[in-house]
């Protein structure tokens, strides 16, 4: 099990380097567009296997085309506009595509499960997006090496936890919801969060895709996306416990389905891309 996962894990981050630097900026936010598809087919699965069923391909298309918005709303000022209305756009396609259904049963059942549809994958995988249309460098809209940033740290507080939690683990965090999480895994998380945070910001001499940071950031930044991540980690763990499920999915060997990857980035980019707006930009 072990053996697999971390073939899997390391593979991914392979692949995430490969795309990081070599790939173009188009090829990356498409890539981005088909793990929201996939995210969203695995949620709407989970929701049914919890007894909401869910609009698959409402969901899916409203997601997507939240997600195209975001992406132009940052990169050309003339769509913002459209990227402001999305949410209220979204609410009446979810809404419509329920009412104008042949088949009116359990009507308010497929409403909520849609919505979760949407909020949980499409709602917080924009920020990639808006992280990669952010970045300033080597040309403007060019965020690649911060996605590059955020994933490396996240993935690490995942690592961190499970070893230091498998070694060291007694104090459970919420065996309720994750039996095997403890405090010790959290603390070995963070810790391997704010390490990698530090590597990275010294091997590129403090300027991430156009812009500089300071070794504060370094070690704030490293701190907020390892805890950010690890709730991301257990409001997976929620939902596929609601679901009496093991894994999302059965996709990636060693490691379940793509959510089961995906579930700590999911909380962990809204964290980047607010500090990235709120403290970076307004400093500069």
């Amino acid at each position: 099990m072990l053996k697999h996962r971390l073939i899997s894990g390391f593979s991914f981050m392979g692949l995430v380097a490969l795309m990081a630097f070599f790939a173009p900026t188009w090829v990356i936010a498409l890539f981005i567009l088909v793990l929201c598809a996939l995210a969203v087919i695995e949620t709407v699965d989970l929701l049914n296997a919890a007894k909401y069923p869910a609009l698959k391909w409402t969901a899916m298309i409203v997601g997507l085309l939240w997600m195209g918005a975001a992406w132009l709303g940052a990169a050309v000022p003339e769509w913002k506009i459209v990227y402001g209305l999305m949410p209220a756009l979204s609410a009446w396609a979810i809404f419509l595509g329920c009412l104008f259904r042949r088949d009116q049963s359990r009507s308010l059942e497929k409403l909520t499960g849609t919505f979760c549809a949407v909020a949980y994958a499409p709602g917080l995988m924009q920020f990639l997006l808006l992280i990669l249309v952010l970045g300033r460098g080597p040309s403007h809209g060019d965020g690649r090496m911060l996605l590059f940033y955020g994933i490396l740290v996240i993935k690490f507080t995942d690592i961190g936890a499970y070893f230091t939690g498998s070694a060291f683990g007694k104090h459970k965090l919420i065996p309720r919801i994750s039996p095997a999480k403890t405090w010790e895994g959290v603390f070995g998380g963070i810790c391997a969060s704010t390490a990698v945070s530090l590597i990275y910001f010294a091997l590129f001499k403090q300027t991430i895709s156009g812009m500089v940071f300071g070794w504060g950031d370094a070690v704030i930044l490293g701190v907020l996306l390892g805890v950010a991540g690890i709730l991301g980690d257990l409001v997976e763990s929620m939902l596929k416990r609601g679901a009496d499920i093991k894994d999302s999915g059965h996709w990636i060997k060693g490691m379940g389905g793509l959510l089961d990857v995906l579930d700590s980035l999911l909380f962990a980019f809204p964290v980047l891309y607010l500090y990235l707006q709120w403290v970076l930009l307004r400093g500069a």
